[in-house]
């Protein structure tokens, strides 16, 4: 190991991270939905319609995160890096050209195996490859500032459209965003600490992490955790969390059913992403220093509060906000405790593929769940049940991490495992 007084690269590495996810994440993923209704105008399409490119993305991204975790593990990381900002960013940019609604869903392929790369990926795996403690907190780091590049860029992105129109602020966005992408990836991004001859911050050469409370290291391989029951009850607690945070994208309507101005609800959302950026962080903090299992039970605990504020919010515009802010603390923990609970389940053996898969359930969630919500209120008028849904998925959610946590060292590569 190298003995200096310099800034360990890990800084540089995260620097990369924040800067690659907070202008794929915050800025083209954050920003596609300002694109939508003067797209459509122009090209004589229904929005609904155009959003189906959105829910495409979320497919693809389902079926191909299981090859993004193995592209990122077998080839240098700032190749696949620059291989991703390509697909994604030039993929925004191409939406500039197109003249016909197909050419989105024919963009959105591209688009997404590119997301799935840098957005969902790239930043936890490096993380846990370059932080040896306090992982959580850097993965909490790292999220609130999605946040905090989406409440800058989307106004830009805003102005820009105003001003050139969408054609222009699609290629605009799109290859400013590749050419920073890009450069970030060549520049700031190294694989592993042994590529830089460093071990990993936090860790002195020689000295084993100590993770997962065991006291060693687990060593299970991708097969064996595909084959355990720990694994689908993981992906499980995933899809039920997620499907507990996605109901942000109902906010908006349900504060106009409960009679909330179009300002009040734009309010309440904003306490909503306040709530997401504390609980970017906090919730990688809390994980450090108490554990992810408990920090789960915490999650959805606040989880149920956000929910009864929810049933009770027609008494208030406080209680709505409060609900909104709770909610936020929720969604936040999801892309938080996903690498989290990976690691602390199976390890680093395999980590950026079962990674990969243990992703799956966040866009699973998505394409399942946010129509569901929309189906429900149509059938029915109200949101009621869609709270009593919520108030289900977030049990369901306790009971999985919670047998999931049980069911981890009965599988091989587990310390204490015997046949």
């Amino acid at each position: 190991m190298k003995n200096n007084k310099r800034l360990h690269y890990a800084w540089w590495v995260l620097t990369g991270v924040i800067l690659i996810r907070g202008f794929a994440g915050g800025g083209l993923n954050m920003t596609s939905s300002l694109f939508l209704a003067p797209a459509a105008e122009e090209i004589g399409t229904g929005i609904g319609s155009l959003s189906v490119y959105l829910s495409i993305t979320s497919v693809v991204m389902v079926l191909w995160l299981p090859t993004a975790g193995k592209l990122i593990n077998r080839y240098e990381v700032r190749k696949v890096a620059a291989a991703g900002a390509a697909l994604q960013a030039l993929s925004f940019a191409g939406f500039g050209l197109m003249k016909n609604v197909y050419g989105w869903y024919l963009l959105a392929i591209p688009y997404a195996m590119g997301a799935s790369l840098i957005v969902n990926l790239l930043g936890p795996i490096l993380i846990n490859r370059w932080f040896a403690k306090n992982a959580g907190t850097m993965l909490g780091i790292q999220m609130a500032f999605v946040g905090l590049f989406g409440a800058v860029l989307q106004p830009l992105t805003s102005g820009l459209i105003e001003k050139s129109g969408w054609r222009y602020g699609y290629l605009a966005a799109g290859t400013v965003s590749f050419l920073i992408l890009l450069a970030v990836s060549v520049l700031l991004l190294r694989g592993r600490p042994q590529d830089k001859g460093l071990e990993p911050y936090g860790e002195t050469k020689g000295e084993k992490r100590e993770e997962n409370g065991f006291g060693s290291e687990l060593a299970v391989s991708e097969k064996t955790a595909l084959h355990s029951a720990s694994f689908y009850l993981l992906l499980l607690f995933m899809i039920a969390i997620t499907g507990a945070g996605v109901f942000t994208q109902h906010i908006p309507i349900y504060g106009s059913v409960l009679g909330y101005s179009v300002k009040a609800t734009g309010t309440a959302l904003a306490f909503a992403s306040v709530g997401s950026a504390i609980g970017s962080i906090a919730i990688g903090m809390v994980s450090d220093r108490i554990g992810s299992l408990r920090t789960c039970y915490g999650l959805i605990g606040i989880g149920i509060l956000a929910v009864l504020a929810f049933f009770i919010s027609p008494s208030g515009f406080l209680v709505f906000g409060t609900a909104t802010f709770l909610h936020g603390l929720v969604s936040s923990g999801i892309m938080v405790l996903a690498p989290i609970l990976t690691l602390q389940f199976y390890g680093r053996k395999d980590y950026e593929k079962i990674y990969a898969k243990v992703s799956m359930g966040a866009p699973l969630a998505s394409i399942i769940l946010i129509p569901a919500y929309g189906f429900i209120y149509d059938l029915t008028g109200s949101y009621i049940y869609v709270l009593f849904g919520i108030l289900a998925l977030l049990i369901a959610a306790g009971l999985c991490i919670g047998f999931g946590w049980r069911k981890r060292c009965t599988i091989e590569g587990c310390p204490g495992w015997r046949k």
